[in-house]
């Protein structure tokens, strides 16, 4: 296994906030060498976090997860989510990176007593302990003991090795001998930094990886790596340690839980902030059209469906910058009080005594709980919504309706802006009221000449 040829390529993936693609990018490229090479050069090599760009949209974003993986085959040796909360600072990391390259001495002034505790733990589970082992390292341990067999299967060299009534030292040489590579070519050569204990559990047996992870010499600074190793392979355990094991799984869960969580309001942030350039980029257009206007400003005679609209835009884009502060409001639209200066109703030279004549007409209601009062009239066709949802019925009552009618005590901003800017685009009229008795604002519209 440590002379096998791979080819890793490391990669920052993740999805654009923006329009959702899926990026990858090579960071990261260790050429095609041995494993062993790869695992020694894998100390040295640090991989900075950095923004990658989406190939679809070119936005720049945070990274999700970093990759390991083979190029050849495509498989993945190793992917973890990239942490964003801070967990270790860097006089910590740095302390951690030194014990990392002390590693083998300091695990040489503990040899003897690991290997000690190692082989008395598998003494004591004996069966067990060999029903972990790998084919090769069943081979290995015979080979220790200048052993052969004649099993052909994997459960018949398991029975062999269990039905040879070894002796308690050659147990132990069997033991030390299967487990050399584990220990040596495994642990102490990846060292406890780039453990993936997940992983080690299938490959190398529950029993044997809880045992390293309790036991294995750590110094300080990799301790706190120890515990959250330990919530990852004790779940369960008896004895006076049941409680301590148990209590520090929940604490580990709950760190993965906050960890998760931090992970997914850093992304939640990007997506925000995209949202927010998008709109600043709408304003600017909005901006760059009013100075076309302003430029033009000088023409003798300007049509008054013009000079409407651009009244019009002027309180759309005013309502916009000052919207920017406000709070984001994801699940719903809560009920606010817009500060709109209301219509002034009062008859105009335009309008007759009467007023204006609504039959044939469709009049959109936006703002609070109108329809059942809307049923109650028949001189013109009534349209309501409550304006707290963009939803298809809200986008139905904008294009059929002739003239929209905003209650501004019971609207949300994002409808009434959605409102204006289809009555602008449409030349619809738009008025604005207090009132919350159809029959008066049925009224004064009727004393309101059209506008456009």
């Amino acid at each position: 296994m440590m002379n096998k040829m791979i080819h890793i390529k490391v990669l920052f993936k993740g999805h654009c906030p923006r329009c959702k693609r899926y990026n990858e990018e090579v960071i990261y490229d260790y050429g095609l060498k041995p494993y062993w090479v790869v695992e020694k050069e894998m100390d040295s090599v640090k991989h900075y976090i950095h923004d990658i760009s989406c190939k679809r949209c070119a936005t720049a974003f945070s990274p999700e997860s970093l990759v390991y993986r083979e190029s050849v085959t495509g498989s993945v040796y190793y992917e973890r989510p990239i942490d964003y909360d801070g967990q270790t600072n860097p006089e910590t990391l740095d302390l951690q990176m030194k014990e990392h390259e002390n590693r083998f001495e300091y695990f040489r002034q503990h040899e003897t007593e690991f290997w000690d505790g190692f082989t008395a733990h598998a003494l004591q589970n004996w069966r067990d302990s060999i029903n972990e082992l790998r084919p090769e390292e069943l081979l290995a341990g015979l080979a220790g003991l200048d052993m052969t067999t004649n099993a052909r299967t994997v459960n018949q060299l398991r029975r062999d090795i269990l039905n040879r009534g070894m002796s308690i030292d050659q147990k132990i040489k069997f033991w030390y001998a299967a487990n050399h590579d584990y220990v040596y070519d495994q642990l102490l050569e990846i060292g406890p930094m780039g453990w993936y204990v997940e992983g080690d559990v299938k490959q190398f047996g529950q029993l044997r990886t809880r045992y390293v992870v309790l036991n294995y010499p750590m110094e300080e600074a990799h301790e706190r790596l120890r515990t959250d190793m330990i919530g990852k392979v004790v779940r369960k355990d008896r004895g006076d340690n049941a409680f301590l094991f148990k209590r520090i799984a929940q604490l580990s869960d709950e760190l993965n839980r906050l960890s998760d969580n931090l992970r997914d309001k850093h992304h939640h942030i990007q997506e925000m902030r995209a949202e927010i350039e998008d709109k600043n980029i709408k304003i600017h257009e909005l901006y760059q059209a009013l100075k076309s206007e302003r430029r033009d400003k000088n023409i003798i005679s300007r049509d008054p469906d013009d000079i409407r609209k651009i009244q019009d835009l002027k309180s759309l884009i005013n309502e916009l910058i000052l919207a920017q502060d406000e709070p984001k409001k994801e699940e719903r639209q809560e009920e606010v009080v817009i500060e709109e200066v209301p219509i002034d109703f009062e008859r105009s030279d335009s309008a007759t005594e009467e007023g204006r004549n609504l039959e044939g007409k469709t009049i959109g209601i936006i703002g609070g709980q109108r329809a059942k009062q809307a049923k109650e009239i028949t001189e013109c066709r009534i349209l309501t919504h409550t304006g707290y949802t963009q939803d298809p019925e809200f986008e139905s009552l904008l294009k059929e309706s002739d003239e929209l009618v905003i209650l501004t005590q019971f609207v949300s901003h994002a409808a009434m802006w959605t409102a204006k800017a289809h009555a602008i685009d449409q030349n619809k009229s738009i008025h604005y009221t207090k009132a919350i008795n159809l029959y008066r604002i049925l009224d004064d519209i009727k004393k309101t000449p059209v506008t456009h």
